[in-house]
């Protein structure tokens, strides 16, 4: 098998809030084999990003045919999913590789009309364009990645463009009103839109300091760039200066809500591995915790007891897993096979992770795992941070 490529960040990397797969889009863990990216799939074959990630390995590699096969899968999932700013941006890698034809650009942006809409700001505008007007606008996106702290703009400078949040979270942080006052914070988010450029004609400045809290990553429009689009489309205008109005009030919370990826849970929730030792019917069990939960297979972290165990025999093995919740059995008759390894964290303390591609499974222990899965975001965090809790004390 071949190695996992890891770079600085991944000496430090933890299973706490980020996943396995949110580390390796997040470039905390590098995969530099196409094979081993390929397996990943198999464990979960409709996460978006994951698909968008191997595409860049693809275009990384010299092999212009398959990428944007990769890209053009990572477009048609994050619609499925409803993201489509996210859709977008793979569409604009795919098209950067492999010109679209006429037609390809007109039933893509007949999708976007038909899975956009509601009230989150980036797909209410995206949904609502013509088709020209679409075109014009991802000609014109450019791309930016910040790490935690990095910072966007601060108060007081000259605004040079309008960003689009793709992926991650950033802090809006305004002036305090009054002298003595804490300055009041909004939390930015996936599919939020930010910058003052209004009025184009005029030279504008920032009102916040605006600063990457997570990973980021943004699409931004030059001033220059939109003041000439505008010119063109002034729609495009019009329906950007009634976003930007939408805007919370300081401090606020917003009306929408984030679209979160819906393919994978990273809950964690403990699980026992079950294999066949031998041929004589011997079992071997093996106890640790899942991760990157969905429908068509999972990270599992073994648990440090199993140190001596050696992950690369584990490959290909099959294996029955229950998922536990305290001594309760939560999901049984889970069964599926090791399709890949890798180990994060120190040399010292390393972790190993195994993924499964689940089998097929009874109707009955399907409507189960997706009601495992299907929990609101605020019962994400509760689960979180009980999580957190018990891991400390």
């Amino acid at each position: 098998m071949q190695a996992l490529k890891m770079n600085a960040n991944e000496s430090t990397a933890t299973l706490d809030h980020d996943s396995i797969i949110d580390l390796i889009l997040n470039d905390r863990i590098d995969i530099d084999s196409v094979a081993e990216f390929e397996s990943l799939l198999e464990v979960f074959p409709k996460d978006p990003g994951l698909y968008r990630k191997f595409g860049d390995l693809l275009s990384a590699k010299g092999r212009p045919e398959e990428a944007p096969l990769a890209y053009n899968k990572a477009a048609a999932l994050y619609l499925e999913a409803g993201m489509v700013l996210q859709s977008i941006v793979a569409k604009i890698l795919e098209w950067s590789i492999a010109k679209p034809s006429h037609r390809e650009g007109r039933e893509y942006h007949a999708a976007i009309r038909n899975n956009g809409g509601g009230d989150i700001p980036a797909q209410l505008l995206f949904s609502q364009l013509t088709y020209e007007e679409t075109v014009s606008l991802m000609l014109r996106l450019g791309r930016v990645r910040l790490l935690p702290g990095e910072i966007v703009y601060d108060a007081g400078e000259e605004a040079t463009g309008i960003h689009f949040i793709v992926a991650g979270r950033l802090k809006e942080t305004w002036p305090a009103k009054t002298e003595g006052a804490p300055p009041a914070e909004i939390l930015l988010a996936e599919n939020d839109i930010f910058g003052d450029i209004f009025p184009l004609e005029e030279k504008s400045f920032c009102r916040a300091c605006v600063t990457a809290a997570t990973d980021v990553e943004l699409v931004k429009i030059s001033k220059p760039a939109l003041k000439a689009t505008c010119y063109r489309y002034p729609r495009i205008r019009e329906m950007l200066e009634r976003l930007s109005r939408m805007r919370v009030r300081q401090g606020g919370d917003r009306s929408w809500k984030t679209v979160r990826r819906s393919s994978r849970y990273c809950l964690p929730a403990d699980v026992r591995l079950t294999f066949s030792a031998n041929g004589n019917g011997d079992r071997r069990t093996i106890q640790g915790t899942a991760r990157d939960l969905s429908l068509g297979g999972m990270c599992v972290a073994l648990s440090s007891d199993t140190a001596g165990t050696d992950p690369d025999s584990l490959l290909q093995q099959k294996v029955a897993m229950t998922i536990l919740e305290g001594n309760r059995t939560t999901i049984d008759q889970l069964t599926g096979t090791v399709s890949w390894r890798k180990k994060v964290g120190s040399s010292s303390r390393p972790t190993h992770i195994v993924g499964i591609v689940f089998d097929p499974m009874a109707e009955e222990t399907e409507m189960a795992l997706n009601a495992f899965c299907t929990i609101s975001n605020g019962e994400q965090d509760m689960i979180w941070n009980l999580w957190n809790h018990l891991v400390r004390h």
